[in-house]
């Protein structure tokens, strides 16, 4: 009895699992069938929105170049406006557009004139507006074209006066005082403190200061402010750059200490060795005049020259030639110091120049690249006092060797001839020896 009811549960139970997968694989298909439905009339109804949306734009696209079209219409009709209005307008003005263009190039060529000019530096306007009308889009009126002239005239006239002015001067501590000056035309400014100096226009500080450094003309200033007449004085034709550049030259002793203690080495250098050289100079001139005296009294041999000694030494025996000779050789070796004497050191002094300029070069240039490393290379002037040092000493070093050079050369001719004189003497007493023995 088990066993048929297991046969039974075993032969029902695969019908109950098919029956219940074909009621699932029912239940998706339609739940599959309900969600195409869906989405099919979804896509209908987005299809129809999209139609809708397409047609406006296409509308708004006829819209815009129906406007479009209206635009260039309109652009090419105002074109054809302004050309004619163009047209007339250069009709009606003829040759007052070149006269505008005239009157601005000399309004903006004069601002810039007054703006740095010292006829102005005392508060002096000008009757014309110049900003006004070198930026002008119009044309001017009479009124504005008169004043243009009147400051023509005016800058003129203040060109060519000599007078006194009250003008801000720049003071030593930095402030700003009013000072009376006197203005000798467009080109200088004579400050009248301190015996007479000359001032500069400073645009960026709107007033007067004195150059770093006033030129050698500046003596006259006080004679040419105390004179009632006439008197001789020096101006600037360049309105101020001459005096600008002489302040910037450095002097002969500016430009030495721009050489550090390097540049003064090379200068003691020079200055020991030029004394050498004239020493050595004024001795050779003594040791020639007296073997000059020697030479013109041949008979009385003296102990006070090189001559004289060298013929004191060939004194005594003359028959052995050989013996002669050697004590003439001995007396004119005994001179050579003497006339030789310094050379050697000339010579060096000459050659350790240019070796100390070139020592104070590189110095100069560690100091530059120092000078780059710890503040970059946008300042040039932070890199000056280096440059100036490679190059000042350099300079030194040349100018040091070069004459020591030259003196040298002419201290060793000297010494030459005297010894060549001693050497020619001595060769001419021993051929007269020689001559003597043989007969």
């Amino acid at each position: 009895m088990r066993f048929i009811t297991t046969l039974i549960l075993a032969w029902i139970a695969p019908l109950v699992i098919a029956d219940t997968l074909i009621e699932s694989a029912q239940q998706f298909t339609r739940y599959e069938q309900n969600f195409d439905q869906a989405r099919l009339a979804a896509f209908k109804q987005d299809l129809a929105s999209q139609e809708r949306a397409l047609q406006q734009a296409r509308s708004l696209l006829a819209a815009e170049e129906n406007r479009a079209e209206e635009l260039r219409s309109q652009f090419s009709r105002n074109e054809e406006i302004l050309t004619e209005k163009t047209e007339a307008l250069r009709l009606r003005t003829g040759s007052l557009g070149e006269m505008f263009g005239v009157v601005r190039q000399v309004a903006g060529d004069l601002r810039t004139i007054t703006s740095s000019s010292i006829t102005r530096i005392d508060g002096t306007d000008t009757p014309a507006d110049l900003d006004a009308l070198a930026e002008s889009k119009a044309l001017p009126d009479l009124g504005r074209i008169k004043a243009l002239w009147q400051t023509l005239r005016q800058e003129a006239s203040l060109s060519s006066e000599v007078v006194q002015i009250t003008a801000p001067v720049v003071q030593a501590d930095g402030s700003t005082a009013e000072e009376q000056s006197v203005r000798i035309g467009a080109f200088t400014v004579v400050g009248t403190s301190n015996g007479g100096q000359y001032l500069i226009a400073d645009e960026q500080l709107g007033a007067l200061r004195p150059p770093y450094r006033q030129p050698g003309e500046a003596s006259m200033l006080s004679d040419w402010l105390g004179s009632n007449g006439v008197a001789l004085v020096g101006i600037d034709p360049s309105r101020g750059a001459l005096l600008n550049i002489e302040a910037a030259t450095p002097s002969i002793v500016e430009r030495i200490q721009q050489g550090g203690t390097i540049g003064y080495i090379i200068i003691a250098l020079g200055v020991i060795g030029l004394l050498i050289a004239l020493w050595r100079l004024f001795a050779l001139l003594q040791i020639s005049a007296g073997m000059r005296r020697q030479l013109s009294d041949k008979l009385a041999a003296k102990d006070d020259n090189a001559l004289g000694r060298v013929m004191i030494a060939s004194l005594g025996d003359r028959t052995d030639a050989e013996l002669l000779e050697a004590r003439l050789d001995e007396a004119v070796l005994r001179e050579l110091p003497a006339i030789e004497r310094g050379q050697s050191i000339i010579k060096l002094l000459a050659g350790i120049a240019p070796l100390m300029g070139l020592l104070g070069t590189v110095t100069g240039m560690i100091a530059t690249f120092q000078a780059i490393t710890a503040f970059g290379s946008g300042d040039a002037k932070l890199m000056a006092a280096g440059i100036s040092q490679a190059l000042i000493t350099t300079v030194l070093g040349l100018v040091v060797a070069v004459p020591l050079l030259l003196l040298h050369s002419w201290v060793a001719s000297r010494s030459r001839e005297l010894v060549h004189i001693l050497d020619e003497q001595s060769a001419g007493i021993i051929a007269e020896a020689q001559e003597s023995s043989r007969k």
